[in-house]
């Protein structure tokens, strides 16, 4: 019950003007507030992943809607499960089947957990530095999940993600601040390679101690780099000899390396299929994420994927 509460605290700090939210975790009813629903409800409840600890932390970019920029009824902004409904949500799928893991035994969070003002694509620094919630910024949201999870490797999908996934154990008491690439290269960071979040410059003594309250004497989680799993880069509907395949296979053989060396864990030979229990028993994912998903996937494995 202490790991649940984690949640539970970060849960209504970020939903604090939505009563709907507030009486409802699973968050079946969009975000309102006294005003009525807003235009870009926050993705972050228990569709996101079980609320106690877990060995995987997926950060993404921000919430995505299938090219609807606002107005589809798919991707994570109209179902409010991240990465739900759209080409990523899919390539997700398939890279969390790659290591035998599934939505139920992992967390998703992304660096800006509503839609992005101009309706897609990545956030922009000043909108992950603006308040969400009771949260000085999206940063300081960030920084309380990855806490709460304690995981053991956080797999930052994307440059928007490393940057805003290094901003959030660096923070300190300052206004949040993203590493550029260059300087996360120099420190370290390789795509597809592992790097301690101990060896950042430093993570600050905040995020420290506050991990320390948590998980004791613990080690901090690692880092992994991967490309984003978004339609602009991979897509099953690309043929093999594409970029756009090889690069899913590149982010693929990263992960199941990773969960060998951080996790301990040898990934399966064959990738199993979703369960039907938790997240995946939801109306919104049986209904509509699923289905969407299950077409995605039988192009990646008509790929041998």
């Amino acid at each position: 019950m202490v790991e649940e509460e984690r949640f539970r605290r970060i849960y209504r700090r970020v939903h604090a003007r939505h009563a709907v939210c507030i009486a409802d975790e699973w968050a079946g009813t969009p975000c309102a507030d006294a005003d009525g629903p807003i235009d870009r409800p926050i993705v972050w409840s228990r569709r996101n992943g079980p609320w106690r600890r877990v060995a995987l932390l997926w950060v993404g970019a921000a919430p995505g809607n299938a090219g609807g920029r606002g107005s589809g009824a798919l991707g994570a902004h109209a179902t409010r499960i991240p990465f739900g409904g759209d080409v990523a949500g899919a390539n997700l799928d398939l890279l969390l089947g790659s290591i035998g893991a599934s939505r139920n035994d992992t967390f998703i969070t992304a660096s800006l957990n509503h839609l992005p003002s101009r309706g897609g694509g990545e956030p922009s620094a000043a909108e992950m530095r603006a308040p969400v919630g009771e949260y000085a910024s999206s940063v300081h949201l960030l920084r309380d999940t990855i806490v709460a999870t304690g995981c053991r490797l956080m797999i930052a999908l994307g440059n928007v993600a490393l940057r805003a996934s290094v901003g959030a154990v660096s923070l300190g008491e300052r206004d949040p601040r993203f590493p550029s690439l260059g300087r996360l290269t120099a420190t370290g960071f390789s795509r597809g390679d592992v790097c301690a979040v101990a060896s950042l410059d430093p993570p600050d003594d905040a995020f420290v101690l506050a991990w320390r309250e948590a998980w004791g004497t613990d080690p901090l989680p690692s880092v992994l780099w991967l490309t984003h799993p978004s339609a602009q880069n991979m897509s099953p509907y690309a043929a093999e000899h594409t970029l756009f395949h090889r690069r899913m296979i590149e982010a693929r053989a990263a992960l199941r390396r990773a969960a060998r060396t951080v996790l301990g864990t040898t990934p399966p030979r064959e990738r199993p299929h979703p369960p039907t229990t938790g997240i995946y028993a939801l109306p919104d994912w049986r209904e509509r994420v699923g289905p969407r998903h299950a077409e995605l996937d039988a192009l990646w494995r008509s790929r041998g994927l």
